[in-house]
């Protein structure tokens, strides 16, 4: 009985392994070579923009974002892909590349956060799951709401 136990144990966790590599973020910026970085980088300017994917990067990420993919542009030169640069080069690009995919997989929209949180009234927990933009959304449109009041003056009544 253990053998087809341990079996079916081993099929379940071979077969779950599909699942669980899918739920792995792929990077957003990939140099290999020059012509996919050229196409992945004008994306990532383009959903840096409002609306985009990355619509939450504040004025400063954007900034270096931009800086790091005009360094890797310059990087890549009259060589067509990381193979052919120095040892020194590819080290500089993957450093960049790495720097890059931090700062937007951080503000990714469509990142998925979710929460086990007890509710009111019970010990119960509930798993609540939002994106990063919906959260941000949510954060700024309650601090613009908060903004709005505390600027409104309050009527008094009686007295």
């Amino acid at each position: 009985m253990k053998p087809v136990l341990s079996f079916a144990f081993a099929v379940a966790f071979l077969v779950s392994l599909p699942l669980a590599a899918k739920e792995k973020i792929d990077p957003a910026v990939n140099a290999s070579s020059k012509d996919a970085f050229e196409t992945v980088s004008t994306w990532v300017r383009k959903q840096m923009d409002a609306g985009g994917r990355y619509s939450y990067v504040t004025p400063d990420e954007r900034s270096k974002v931009n800086a790091r993919l005009d360094e890797m542009e310059r990087m890549f030169g009259d060589k067509t892909e990381v193979s052919q640069m120095s040892d020194a080069d590819k080290t500089a690009m993957f450093n960049k590349q790495e720097e890059v995919n931090a700062i937007l997989a951080k503000r990714d929209n469509e990142r998925l956060i979710c929460k086990n949180e007890k509710p009111i009234g019970s010990n119960i927990p509930v798993k609540t799951c939002q994106t990063a933009g919906e959260l941000e959304a949510r954060r700024r449109n309650d601090s613009q709401y908060l903004q709005r009041n505390q600027n409104t003056p309050q009527l008094r009544s009686g007295g």
